[in-house]
């Protein structure tokens, strides 16, 4: 039963992280987070996917690499956004 629950919420943070994603690429959203707070929680992803990794919980080895996708691609939607002025 904890994997189902663990899986649900990797599931749950993909869809609503793919979401806005999807939502700042939509709009042409060209403001978001500060640079310094991106660099943090693609920092902090990258660790907690390296602990995950050593622990071996594969429901946190995928929810932590799918939150480190998605900072990435939204830093990168954002740059290209920015970059179409």
């Amino acid at each position: 039963m904890e994997q189902w629950i663990g899986w649900a919420a990797v599931g749950a943070l993909f869809v609503t992280m793919a979401g806005q994603a999807w939502k700042q690429w939509r709009d042409r959203v060209k403001h978001g987070i500060g640079k310094f707070f991106f660099a943090g929680q693609v920092t902090a992803s990258i660790l907690f996917l390296a602990y995950s990794v050593m622990t071996g919980d594969r429901v946190f080895v995928v929810g932590n690499a799918l939150v480190l996708t998605a900072a990435i691609s939204g830093g990168a939607i954002l740059a290209y956004n920015k970059a179409r002025r």
